[in-house]
């Protein structure tokens, strides 16, 4: 009986594909650790499966090899994607037009790649080409654009990860404003709000640290191989942090006046929120993040909100509304 194929399911046979055609004979073991990383985490039985489909009910042709202990596809072939709704086409130019947004960045070539690969495949499948449709809808996403090329930097933390080489970098610290030189066994890139960064296992910190690409002064590839760390999955740590920063994470209550929490309840901010909804439109927000990050944050809607607690936060953001009056010279009217 064929298998019902999902959207995930879909995902991590192509990803598997993917895998097996440019692995150096990927074994089960690999093929299990690599769409773990990447996807969550799965088992070798659910990945044996998935070859299956991809042999037999997709008609790839995928062979093992038993001296090698590995799969390999015994000719070229491309991955037999399902034909496209024209919902489904409009949503991918939707997202090249997103993408724009990334121009000077490594990504930039690839950009331009996939937009001419998209506009051959689907010509003859929409009646609107991605000239007309920009012409038609935008989505804009404000960037912060770096001052450095970071372009030979992401390249190599790029190859590292793929080759789990660990990296010795000399990185400037912007809180203490040192540059110190850091082993680091990088893990994953990231992009968030334009600035590049990476995830990995600092050897000094002895922890899980993350890296702005634009802060490293050199790096180079140790012939030191790693092992991710069993504990670690990308989409919880990425999905832990409120913003960007990770660790010291709080739970917080924020009273938000009726004005300000017309908008604040129609998002969703963090996964961990909770909305109270109070007397006259009132709000009480409820999430957990880095503390530095949420007072930021918190400070940014003035007097449209307070911190309940913790009562450490309440203290941290009355002391800098005081260093605040004092820059301004504002004096108490009492």
């Amino acid at each position: 009986m064929r298998r019902e194929i999902t959207k995930n399911i879909l995902i991590r046979l192509f990803r598997i594909f993917i895998k097996i055609r440019d692995l150096n004979y990927p074994g089960l073991d690999r093929l299990t650790e690599e769409i773990s990383f990447e996807l969550g985490s799965v088992s070798k039985r659910t990945i044996k499966r998935d070859i299956a489909t991809l042999k037999y009910d997709f008609d790839l042709p995928i062979e093992y090899d038993r001296v090698k202990n590995g799969y390999f596809l015994a000719e070229k072939c491309d991955f037999p994607f399902p034909a496209l709704s024209g919902g489904e086409i409009i949503t991918m130019l939707i997202a090249t037009n997103m993408l724009h947004q990334f121009q000077g960045t490594p990504l930039e070539k690839s950009i331009y790649t996939l937009e001419d690969k998209l506009e051959a495949l689907l010509s003859d499948k929409i009646s609107i080409n991605p000239k007309e449709l920009e012409m038609a809808l935008s989505v804009n996403i404000s960037l912060i654009k770096l001052k450095t090329d970071v372009s030979d930097i992401f390249d190599k933390i790029f190859n590292a990860i793929r080759e789990k080489r660990s990296v010795l970098i000399k990185y400037h610290t912007l809180s203490s404003d040192e540059i110190r030189e850091r082993k680091v066994d990088p893990y994953h890139i990231y992009n968030f709000q334009g600035v590049w960064y990476f995830c990995g296992y600092c050897h000094l910190r002895k922890e899980i640290r993350d890296f702005a690409l634009d802060r490293i002064i050199s790096i180079s590839l140790l012939n030191e191989k790693f092992t991710i760390r069993e504990d670690f999955n990308i989409k919880d740590y990425l999905s832990g942090a409120f913003r960007i920063y990770k660790g010291d994470t709080v739970k917080v209550r924020i009273w938000f006046d009726s004005y300000q929490a017309r908008w604040i309840k129609e998002r969703i901010w963090h996964g961990s929120q909770t909305v109270e909804e109070l007397d006259k439109g009132e709000i009480i927000l409820t999430l957990e993040g880095n503390v530095e990050e949420i007072k930021r944050w918190v400070m940014s809607y003035g007097s449209h909100c307070k911190v309940l607690e913790p009562e450490s936060l309440k203290k941290e953001i009355e002391e800098e509304i005081k260093r605040l009056g004092e820059l301004y010279s504002i004096r108490d009217s009492k």
